[in-house]
């Protein structure tokens, strides 16, 4: 499938996605913001894991943006504080120097790179942050990196890969974007999920969900055989880690 085709995947499993995916780490995101007292826009938010970890937090003003019809429609429905607008990274349906801070978590590889960083440079007040996040099952456990295998999260070409997000990673802006040095950090926690959960949480992920749905359910039966064979409890202690990396809007342009 067509990378466009494959971002345009999850609407498919909205409510399986924002009941299964991984919320962020919630040290996470007192890294990345200064403070509770921000307004924070949610770019690419999908179900609303992160626009209801920052309601967690303490800030009171979330926009959630989000292009996805079916998706967004979960989001509205469970993140009551947050402002839902239809909309992309490409063509933010914000004023300029409007957010404090500005936060893409799973969806930085989704987007054109010149055209979202120009449009998240335009909305962000001088000395605002820009943040990415990544949450996932964390690899450093062998059977996490088995599930991850049959899920083909690090196969070549999968822009969904958090391979490289590990401590230390950096994210290359465009020349000439208007932020500083950037720094990153890998946060972790174990969460308890049923063991169907778990097998479960793959199919949300676009390198499953555009298999035929015979091939899916292969994915989620073999799934379920790895945490029975190598974990062999019900309910599963998960390791999962967030990545972030933030870097801070110059006070003017380049």
């Amino acid at each position: 499938m067509t990378r466009p085709e494959r971002s345009r995947s999850f609407g498919a499993a909205a409510e399986d996605y924002d009941r299964l995916r991984p919320a962020p780490v919630p040290a996470a995101l007192r890294w990345l913001l200064p403070s509770s007292e921000v307004t924070v826009l949610d770019l690419g938010a999908g179900t609303g894991l992160v626009s209801r970890s920052l309601a967690a937090a303490g800030v009171a003003d979330v926009v959630a943006v989000e292009p996805d019809d079916a998706m967004r429609a979960v989001l509205a429905a469970r993140s009551p504080g947050a402002r839902a607008l239809a909309g992309t990274a490409e063509d933010i349906p914000l004023p300029d120097a409007s957010v404090d801070a500005v936060l893409a978590s799973s969806a930085w590889h989704w987007f054109d790179p010149d055209r979202a960083t120009a449009e998240v440079a335009r909305v962000l007040r001088p000395g605002g942050v820009l943040g990415l996040l990544w949450s996932f099952a964390d690899p450093a456990t062998d059977w996490v990196a088995e599930l991850r295998h049959l899920q083909r999260a690090d196969d070549a070409g999968n822009e969904d890969s958090t391979s490289g997000v590990r401590a230390g990673f950096a994210i290359d802006l465009p020349d000439g974007a208007p932020f500083g040095a950037g720094s990153s950090e890998v946060f972790r926690r174990r969460t308890w999920m049923a063991a169907d959960d778990v097998a479960a949480m793959l199919g949300t992920y676009s390198t499953v969900l555009t298999l035929r749905p015979e091939e899916r359910a292969e994915v989620r039966r073999a799934a379920r055989e790895v945490i029975a064979r190598r974990v062999g409890t019900d309910p599963v202690r998960v390791p999962f880690a967030t990545a972030v990396w933030r870097a801070t809007r110059l006070a003017s342009d380049i």
